[in-house]
């Protein structure tokens, strides 16, 4: 997958994640993942290292059960303008 696309897919998750009051479920944050930015074109796989990526970055975190954007993610997408 070009680098790009895999770019905007990451953005489009922290955007996602941005507009849930309380976080997202693993199980929520991988079918939204699946099902709306990657139209059921991505494997368990690839979503998870979307997710490690983010997590890596700094722009994720998780306190069980609840996947959160932080806010260096909120940062992140105000310089970007989203």
């Amino acid at each position: 997958m070009p680098q790009q696309e895999r770019s905007h897919n990451q953005i489009d998750i922290l955007k996602w994640l941005k507009t849930q009051q309380n976080g997202a479920t693993t199980a929520a944050l991988k079918a939204y993942t699946r099902n709306e930015i990657t139209q059921l074109g991505a494997t368990d796989k690839t979503i998870e290292n979307y997710i490690d990526t983010l997590k890596t970055a700094g722009f994720l975190e998780y306190k069980h059960p609840f996947w959160r954007i932080t806010k260096s993610g909120m940062n992140f997408l105000e310089r970007l303008g989203e």
